[in-house]
């Protein structure tokens, strides 16, 4: 059991009347929330803050998300959260389940995907892995094969990058290390979907991360082929065919992003494991 302790902080500067739709709430789906608290304001000239009206929604996949509409100015959202998820180490062994076997919920994620091309890049990977084991052993290859090609570069991509952009180019970030490997995956018909949340990372500074799970030995496992953290502890905020489906923020109109910080501790109740990222480990954007 792992109980995690989440504080994030946005901050925009907008230009003119924008709707906001932020993908930045922890999952409800095999989690508990014990507590959190979100709030929407604008900074005043004066140093005060008024409250903005805001909703939380629930998208077509299941993820969470608070909408709201704001006008000229700086906008502050503050979000906070203690969830308990489940840790709880995967098995040594799972095997890949014959098409006929696996759920109907599952088979969406075989097929390609805006940002998973499975069908351009099937003849690459089959050369690639068809001889590389079976189950947990062959997706570890994977990830094996995605940290000895694929340079982890911020600022590399953008959101028109996809797998077989990554694997031309061979460098990205960690929502393209995830789709490269779903996409690997779906290729030798092993379901897989993209995975983003909160994480504690050993070296700063904390942000949203991106990892996948695949569907082996009857149930879905975490993996993480940025290899940044256990991908177990991850805290979820949405699952998706890819990043099209879990994005973290949606704007229309005219903002910037000028501030972002993370902060999130971690602490198992049954164990000595206890980490945690401060405030001077903040990402500033933009500054």
């Amino acid at each position: 059991m792992l109980v995690s302790t989440i504080r994030t902080s946005l901050e925009y500067e907008i230009f003119s009347a924008s709707e906001f739709f932020l993908n930045m709430l922890a999952s409800k789906k095999s989690q508990l929330i014990l507590e959190e608290h979100l709030s929407v304001d604008y900074a005043e000239n004066n140093g005060s803050r008024t409250p903005v009206r805001f909703q939380k929604n629930i998208d077509a996949v299941g993820g969470r998300f608070v909408s709201f509409p704001a006008e000229e100015g700086t906008i502050h959202v503050d979000y906070s959260v203690r969830v308990v998820t489940n840790n709880a180490r995967r098995p040594a062994e799972a095997a890949i389940y014959p098409i006929a076997r696996l759920p109907k919920k599952t088979i969406p994620c075989l097929r390609p995907s805006r940002y998973c091309e499975s069908d351009v890049l099937s003849a690459q990977v089959q050369a690639l892995f068809c001889a590389q084991g079976d189950g947990i052993a062959l997706v570890e290859s994977m990830i094996d094969w995605i940290q000895e090609n694929i340079q982890y570069e911020v600022g590399c991509s953008d959101s028109t990058t996809s797998a077989a952009d990554v694997f031309e180019k061979r460098k990205g970030v960690c929502r393209d290390f995830a789709h490269l490997a779903i996409t690997f995956c779906r290729a030798l018909n092993i379901p897989a979907r993209f995975c983003v949340g909160y994480i504690y990372f050993a070296e700063p500074p904390q942000d949203f991360h991106a990892i996948f799970e695949a569907y082996l030995g009857g149930r879905w496992i975490k993996f993480d082929p940025t290899r940044l953290a256990p991908p177990d502890n991850l805290v979820v905020i949405a699952r998706g065919n890819d990043a099209k489906d879990t994005p973290f923020a949606t704007i229309f109109g005219n903002i910037k992003p000028t501030r972002m910080r993370i902060n999130i501790e971690q602490e198992d109740p049954y164990s000595d494991f206890h980490v945690k990222a401060g405030e001077e480990q903040a990402a500033i954007i933009g500054r």
